[in-house]
């Protein structure tokens, strides 16, 4: 489906970049992530309309649109600074085909989902549909700022920022059909040049209408304080997965978010992190290795924050869409590598200092229960997928918290012991409960 993304504007109230749709938010610029996740919502070409510094975006998106694989037409708007966002849409109905397309703005962000809902929707004939949001207890909304909309049965009675009656928020998310020029050539003769005087010619003609997305993320990037909310609100959707267990929720993710909040603006890779942490988990091993209290605390401790730092490499690559198969695969192997070696050396650890084999026997176990409890995590996750949302799931995070506590308490064998017991008997309940699926 094609995609007309209106990107004309200065930006003034925004000052961090000299080209507002060029503004980088954690590492990726405004339309890189709407392009980005426009094509995850269903769009295959884009119709971009630039204005201001009309080169670089232009230079920007031919480039990414290399990058991506998909068809990238620029078109420019000499009215941008006199005239409102109906007329860059105008300059775009030339590039279009006779079919409907969405219309977005460059420094809206959003969830994919909000375009398939709206791409699943029946679109009205010679007509639209609007995103909405019907969340007016948002606390992230600028209510002087927003576009409000008032609704009634999904169809659009009026529309505008001044508005004292409404009961929903306009997303800027739009799936137009070729009825939107003939309205926007209406409102030129009206004297009015925004796109929402265009899509009150539609409503009063009852071809207007309206998709619910509230609860899905989107944001109008406007000025600082919007751009604030929108890396809250981008962190906030990254932070987790629905297979962490319990100790990446509550101590893990909180920290790592807010690392990644920072890696996000260096060109550090997903996979670069997951390396690094492999590396600090190697060093950590070698310190418990030696017959000291002091190494062994070291290296529980940084074989913690390690796990810690682990997280940053899947949130990292959901916000700058980095993610790849490979990359989950890659980090997955690593992990393994890292508790054999964890375990394995603080099993070495305690037989140094106690002479006794049961630490080694202890730590065997150990590592023989983690790997068998890595090795039926995807099959567990995919049998129980619907369960897990109520569910405690036990892995790495666990074990690794388990483990520098451990160090810090100085009890390699009981801390083996433990760790062994726990990761067999996990897989020994995901074998019982998962007899009887599908």
């Amino acid at each position: 489906m094609q995609c007309v993304i209106l990107a004309a504007g200065r930006g003034s109230r925004l000052s961090r970049s000299d080209s507002k749709p060029l503004t980088p938010l954690l590492g990726v610029p405004l339309i890189e992530r709407t392009m980005r996740t426009a094509l995850m919502g269903g769009a295959t070409e884009f119709i971009v309309v630039t204005g201001y510094k009309a080169d670089f975006v232009r230079d920007f998106v031919t480039r990414l649109g290399r990058d991506l694989s998909v068809p990238v037409r620029v078109v420019h708007n000499p009215e941008w600074e006199e005239l409102g966002n109906g007329r860059s849409l105008w300059h775009a109905r030339a590039a279009l085909a006779d079919g409907p397309f969405l219309l977005l703005m460059a420094d809206h962000l959003f969830e994919a989902e909000a375009l398939l809902r709206l791409r699943e929707a029946e679109v009205p004939s010679e007509g639209l549909l609007l995103a909405v949001d019907r969340g007016l207890d948002r606390d992230d909304i600028d209510l002087e700022d927003v576009t409000k909309v008032l609704e009634e049965e999904g169809k659009i009675r009026a529309i505008g920022k001044e508005l004292a009656d409404y009961n929903a928020f306009d997303s800027g998310l739009f799936l137009c059909t070729p009825a939107i020029f003939g309205a926007l050539e209406r409102a030129f003769g009206e004297g009015q040049s925004g796109l929402s005087a265009a899509v009150m010619q539609l409503a009063a003609e009852g071809r207007a209408r309206t998709v619910d997305i509230t609860g899905i993320f989107w944001a109008d990037v406007d000025d600082e304080r919007a751009f604030q909310r929108a890396e809250e609100g981008l962190l906030c959707r990254v932070r987790g997965k629905t297979n962490d267990g319990p100790v990446s929720r509550l101590l893990n993710r909180p920290i790592s978010i807010r690392i990644s909040r920072h890696l996000a603006r260096t060109p550090v890779t997903p996979n670069q992190i997951s390396l690094a942490c492999f590396a600090l988990s190697v060093v950590a091993a070698g310190l418990m290795l030696y017959p000291a209290y002091l190494a062994l605390l070291a290296g529980g401790l940084l074989a913690q924050f390690a796990s810690i730092v682990d997280g940053c490499d899947g949130e990292i690559a959901r916000l700058k869409f980095q993610g790849s198969a490979y990359g989950g695969w890659l980090d997955a192997v690593l992990d393994r590598y890292a508790d054999s070696l964890l375990l394995s050396a603080m099993a070495l650890h305690g037989w140094q200092v106690s002479g006794s084999i049961w630490p080694v026997v202890a730590g065997f176990a150990a590592v023989t229960g983690s790997l068998v409890l890595s090795y039926t995590a995807d099959k567990y996750d995919g049998l129980m997928k619907e369960r897990l949302k109520d569910s405690v799931r036990l892995g790495r995070d666990l074990r690794i918290l388990i483990l520098s506590i451990g160090a810090l308490l100085n009890q390699p064998l009981a801390t083996l012991l433990v760790i062994a017991v726990i990761m067999n008997a996990e897989v020994v309940r995901r074998l019982v409960i998962c007899r009887d699926s599908p």
